[in-house]
Protein backbone atom coordinates (compact mmCIF):
# COMPACT_ATOMS: atom_id res chain seq x y z
CA UNK A 1 0.00 0.00 0.00
CA UNK A 2 2.86 2.37 0.94
CA UNK A 3 4.67 1.42 -2.28
CA UNK A 4 1.80 2.27 -4.26
CA UNK A 5 0.81 5.36 -2.57
CA UNK A 6 4.63 6.83 -2.88
CA UNK A 7 4.21 5.59 -7.02
CA UNK A 8 1.16 7.69 -7.10
CA UNK A 9 3.02 11.10 -5.50
CA UNK A 10 5.60 10.80 -7.62
CA UNK A 11 3.58 11.14 -10.68
CA UNK A 12 2.00 13.95 -9.66
CA UNK A 13 5.24 15.34 -7.85
CA UNK A 14 5.85 18.39 -10.20
CA UNK A 15 1.95 19.65 -10.33
CA UNK A 16 2.44 19.21 -6.78
CA UNK A 17 5.27 21.66 -6.15
CA UNK A 18 4.07 24.81 -8.27
CA UNK A 19 0.28 24.27 -6.82
CA UNK A 20 2.30 24.30 -3.14
CA UNK A 21 4.40 27.10 -4.19
CA UNK A 22 1.38 29.30 -5.89
CA UNK A 23 -0.71 28.75 -2.80
CA UNK A 24 0.98 27.73 0.19
CA UNK A 25 3.40 31.08 0.29
CA UNK A 26 -0.01 32.87 1.10
CA UNK A 27 -0.87 30.93 4.11
CA UNK A 28 0.23 33.77 7.08
CA UNK A 29 0.09 30.77 9.49
CA UNK A 30 2.94 30.32 11.82
CA UNK A 31 2.29 26.95 12.68
CA UNK A 32 0.90 23.85 10.30
CA UNK A 33 0.35 20.88 11.37
CA UNK A 34 2.02 17.77 10.10
CA UNK A 35 -1.23 16.14 10.03
CA UNK A 36 -2.40 18.08 6.88
CA UNK A 37 -0.07 16.25 4.92
CA UNK A 38 -1.16 13.26 3.34
CA UNK A 39 2.42 11.83 4.62
CA UNK A 40 1.08 12.22 8.16
CA UNK A 41 -2.54 11.20 7.36
CA UNK A 42 -0.64 7.71 6.06
CA UNK A 43 2.17 7.56 8.99
CA UNK A 44 4.82 7.26 6.57
CA UNK A 45 8.27 8.07 7.81
CA UNK A 46 10.21 11.68 7.42
CA UNK A 47 12.11 13.61 9.91
CA UNK A 48 11.23 17.78 10.30
CA UNK A 49 14.42 19.69 11.45
CA UNK A 50 13.35 23.09 12.50
CA UNK A 51 14.84 25.83 10.63
CA UNK A 52 17.27 28.70 13.14
CA UNK A 53 15.20 26.51 15.58
CA UNK A 54 11.51 27.23 15.64
CA UNK A 55 11.97 30.34 13.94
CA UNK A 56 8.39 31.37 13.37
CA UNK A 57 7.10 31.44 16.69
CA UNK A 58 10.56 32.82 18.29
CA UNK A 59 13.90 34.67 16.96
CA UNK A 60 16.21 32.90 14.80
CA UNK A 61 19.31 31.11 16.20
CA UNK A 62 18.37 31.93 19.60
CA UNK A 63 18.49 29.62 22.71
CA UNK A 64 14.18 30.31 22.80
CA UNK A 65 14.09 28.82 19.45
CA UNK A 66 15.83 26.17 20.05
CA UNK A 67 13.98 25.35 23.51
CA UNK A 68 10.81 25.90 21.77
CA UNK A 69 11.61 23.68 18.72
CA UNK A 70 12.21 20.78 21.38
CA UNK A 71 8.54 21.43 23.07
CA UNK A 72 7.14 20.95 19.78
CA UNK A 73 8.96 17.74 19.45
CA UNK A 74 11.58 18.46 16.59
CA UNK A 75 13.23 15.78 15.28
CA UNK A 76 16.49 17.88 15.24
CA UNK A 77 17.04 21.62 15.24
CA UNK A 78 19.21 23.65 12.75
CA UNK A 79 21.46 26.01 13.57
CA UNK A 80 24.09 28.23 11.94
CA UNK A 81 27.24 29.29 13.60
CA UNK A 82 30.36 31.75 13.27
CA UNK A 83 32.91 32.02 15.01
CA UNK A 84 34.05 35.58 16.99
CA UNK A 85 37.47 36.98 16.62
CA UNK A 86 38.83 35.02 19.64
CA UNK A 87 37.33 31.98 18.22
CA UNK A 88 34.35 31.70 19.89
CA UNK A 89 31.52 29.90 17.91
CA UNK A 90 28.32 31.82 18.59
CA UNK A 91 24.48 31.34 16.80
CA UNK A 92 23.99 33.55 13.99
CA UNK A 93 23.17 33.28 10.10
CA UNK A 94 24.89 36.76 8.86
CA UNK A 95 28.49 37.94 8.54
CA UNK A 96 27.67 40.97 10.75
CA UNK A 97 25.17 41.22 13.75
CA UNK A 98 23.24 44.77 12.13
CA UNK A 99 20.23 42.47 11.18
CA UNK A 100 19.49 41.02 14.01
CA UNK A 101 21.04 42.61 16.93
CA UNK A 102 21.32 46.26 18.48
CA UNK A 103 25.03 46.87 16.91
CA UNK A 104 27.30 46.81 13.73
CA UNK A 105 29.89 45.19 12.75
CA UNK A 106 31.01 41.77 11.17
CA UNK A 107 31.36 38.32 13.42
CA UNK A 108 34.42 37.53 12.59
CA UNK A 109 36.07 40.48 13.97
CA UNK A 110 33.89 41.15 17.04
CA UNK A 111 35.09 39.75 20.41
CA UNK A 112 32.46 37.30 22.08
CA UNK A 113 32.62 40.20 24.59
CA UNK A 114 31.90 42.71 22.99
CA UNK A 115 29.29 40.93 20.99
CA UNK A 116 27.93 39.75 24.37
CA UNK A 117 27.14 43.28 24.92
CA UNK A 118 24.68 43.86 22.35
CA UNK A 119 21.36 42.48 22.18
CA UNK A 120 18.93 40.89 20.03
CA UNK A 121 16.27 43.03 18.66
CA UNK A 122 14.27 41.30 15.65
CA UNK A 123 12.51 38.39 15.14
CA UNK A 124 9.56 36.88 15.65
CA UNK A 125 8.04 37.12 19.05
CA UNK A 126 11.13 39.38 20.04
CA UNK A 127 8.56 41.22 22.36
CA UNK A 128 8.48 37.92 24.28
CA UNK A 129 12.42 38.03 24.97
CA UNK A 130 13.53 41.52 26.46
CA UNK A 131 17.23 41.61 26.79
CA UNK A 132 18.14 38.57 24.56
CA UNK A 133 21.75 37.96 24.19
CA UNK A 134 23.62 35.44 21.63
CA UNK A 135 23.61 31.97 22.23
CA UNK A 136 27.44 30.12 21.97
CA UNK A 137 27.48 26.42 20.11
CA UNK A 138 27.81 24.87 23.52
CA UNK A 139 25.13 26.34 24.66
CA UNK A 140 22.95 25.50 21.54
CA UNK A 141 23.96 21.38 21.98
CA UNK A 142 22.91 21.99 25.67
CA UNK A 143 19.85 22.31 25.03
CA UNK A 144 19.88 19.74 21.58
CA UNK A 145 20.44 17.35 24.89
CA UNK A 146 18.07 18.46 27.08
CA UNK A 147 14.78 17.58 24.58
CA UNK A 148 16.29 14.80 22.65
CA UNK A 149 17.07 16.52 19.45
CA UNK A 150 19.35 16.12 16.60
CA UNK A 151 21.84 19.66 16.58
CA UNK A 152 21.70 20.15 13.01
CA UNK A 153 25.03 22.46 13.10
CA UNK A 154 25.18 24.84 9.39
CA UNK A 155 28.59 26.19 9.81
CA UNK A 156 28.79 29.72 8.26
CA UNK A 157 31.82 31.38 8.84
CA UNK A 158 35.27 30.37 9.57
CA UNK A 159 37.75 28.44 7.47
CA UNK A 160 39.01 24.85 7.07
CA UNK A 161 41.47 24.93 9.93
CA UNK A 162 38.75 26.51 12.42
CA UNK A 163 36.75 22.55 12.18
CA UNK A 164 38.97 21.05 14.62
CA UNK A 165 37.49 23.80 17.19
CA UNK A 166 34.29 22.50 16.14
CA UNK A 167 34.76 19.05 16.50
CA UNK A 168 36.23 19.56 19.68
CA UNK A 169 33.22 21.08 20.98
CA UNK A 170 30.64 18.54 19.58
CA UNK A 171 32.85 15.71 20.81
CA UNK A 172 32.91 17.18 24.70
CA UNK A 173 29.31 17.62 24.48
CA UNK A 174 29.00 14.04 24.04
CA UNK A 175 26.96 14.64 20.39
CA UNK A 176 29.43 13.16 17.80
CA UNK A 177 27.44 10.00 17.17
CA UNK A 178 23.94 12.45 16.78
CA UNK A 179 25.26 15.95 15.33
CA UNK A 180 25.03 16.32 11.56
CA UNK A 181 27.56 19.14 10.09
CA UNK A 182 26.08 20.81 7.45
CA UNK A 183 27.96 23.84 4.93
CA UNK A 184 27.95 25.18 1.75
CA UNK A 185 31.50 25.63 1.56
CA UNK A 186 33.34 22.32 0.15
CA UNK A 187 36.93 23.08 1.54
CA UNK A 188 35.25 23.55 5.26
CA UNK A 189 33.48 20.17 4.83
CA UNK A 190 36.68 18.42 3.30
CA UNK A 191 38.63 19.45 6.10
CA UNK A 192 36.05 18.11 8.73
CA UNK A 193 35.61 14.60 6.66
CA UNK A 194 39.77 14.62 7.18
CA UNK A 195 39.60 14.96 10.43
CA UNK A 196 36.72 12.88 11.19
CA UNK A 197 35.48 9.89 9.26
CA UNK A 198 32.55 8.50 11.30
CA UNK A 199 30.60 12.52 11.65
CA UNK A 200 27.57 12.65 9.23
CA UNK A 201 28.47 15.64 7.05
CA UNK A 202 25.92 17.00 4.36
CA UNK A 203 26.63 19.60 1.73
CA UNK A 204 24.44 22.17 0.95
CA UNK A 205 23.69 23.18 -2.89
CA UNK A 206 20.60 24.92 -4.60
CA UNK A 207 20.88 22.38 -7.06
CA UNK A 208 21.55 18.34 -6.99
CA UNK A 209 23.47 17.87 -10.05
CA UNK A 210 26.43 15.13 -10.66
CA UNK A 211 28.86 17.21 -9.65
CA UNK A 212 27.16 17.20 -5.98
CA UNK A 213 26.64 13.77 -6.34
CA UNK A 214 30.21 13.15 -6.81
CA UNK A 215 31.87 15.27 -4.49
CA UNK A 216 29.25 13.35 -1.77
CA UNK A 217 30.43 9.88 -2.97
CA UNK A 218 34.17 11.53 -2.35
CA UNK A 219 33.50 12.65 0.66
CA UNK A 220 30.88 10.09 2.71
CA UNK A 221 28.27 13.07 2.36
CA UNK A 222 24.87 13.79 2.47
CA UNK A 223 23.48 16.25 0.27
CA UNK A 224 21.14 19.03 1.77
CA UNK A 225 18.69 21.11 -1.59
CA UNK A 226 16.81 23.61 -1.90
CA UNK A 227 13.21 21.89 -2.90
CA UNK A 228 11.97 24.91 -4.96
CA UNK A 229 14.67 23.95 -8.16
CA UNK A 230 12.65 21.82 -9.95
CA UNK A 231 16.31 20.11 -11.95
CA UNK A 232 17.48 18.46 -8.35
CA UNK A 233 14.28 15.96 -8.84
CA UNK A 234 15.66 14.52 -11.75
CA UNK A 235 19.02 13.76 -10.14
CA UNK A 236 17.78 12.72 -6.37
CA UNK A 237 17.17 9.06 -7.21
CA UNK A 238 20.82 8.91 -9.16
CA UNK A 239 21.85 10.00 -5.84
CA UNK A 240 19.96 7.89 -3.56
CA UNK A 241 21.01 4.86 -5.91
CA UNK A 242 24.69 5.61 -4.93
CA UNK A 243 23.51 5.59 -1.11
CA UNK A 244 23.47 9.14 -0.59
CA UNK A 245 21.14 10.83 1.73
CA UNK A 246 19.47 13.68 0.41
CA UNK A 247 17.67 16.34 2.49
CA UNK A 248 15.59 19.50 1.74
CA UNK A 249 15.31 22.63 2.91
CA UNK A 250 13.21 25.14 3.99
CA UNK A 251 9.75 23.44 3.30
CA UNK A 252 6.94 25.43 4.14
CA UNK A 253 4.39 23.80 2.25
CA UNK A 254 2.47 20.82 3.25
CA UNK A 255 1.63 19.47 -0.76
CA UNK A 256 6.22 19.60 -0.73
CA UNK A 257 6.11 17.53 2.30
CA UNK A 258 4.18 14.90 0.51
CA UNK A 259 6.18 14.98 -3.07
CA UNK A 260 9.95 14.67 -1.22
CA UNK A 261 8.73 12.12 1.01
CA UNK A 262 7.08 10.02 -1.93
CA UNK A 263 10.65 10.47 -3.65
CA UNK A 264 12.42 9.02 0.12
CA UNK A 265 13.39 12.52 1.02
CA UNK A 266 13.34 11.86 5.05
CA UNK A 267 14.98 14.56 6.37
CA UNK A 268 13.22 18.02 5.71
CA UNK A 269 14.10 21.30 7.44
CA UNK A 270 11.04 23.63 8.15
CA UNK A 271 9.95 26.88 9.64
CA UNK A 272 6.57 25.64 10.80
CA UNK A 273 5.31 22.37 9.57
CA UNK A 274 5.50 20.64 13.37
CA UNK A 275 6.08 17.29 14.15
Amino acid sequence: MKKVFKKLLTVFAVIIIFLGISVGYGFGAKKINSDLTLSGLFNTEFYLTAHRGFSSIAPENTAPALIEAGKAGYYAAEFDIVPTADGIWVLIHDDTVDRTMNGTGEVEKLTYAEIKEMTIDSGNGIENYPDLRISTLEEALEICIEYSMRPMIEIKGGTADDMQSVLDIVNAKGVKDSAIIIDFNKDRLTAMRALDSDIVLWHLTNTVDGEAIEYAKQNNAGIGFNFGNPKSYFYIKKAQAEGITCASWTVDIPFVVDVLNAMGVDYITTNKILP
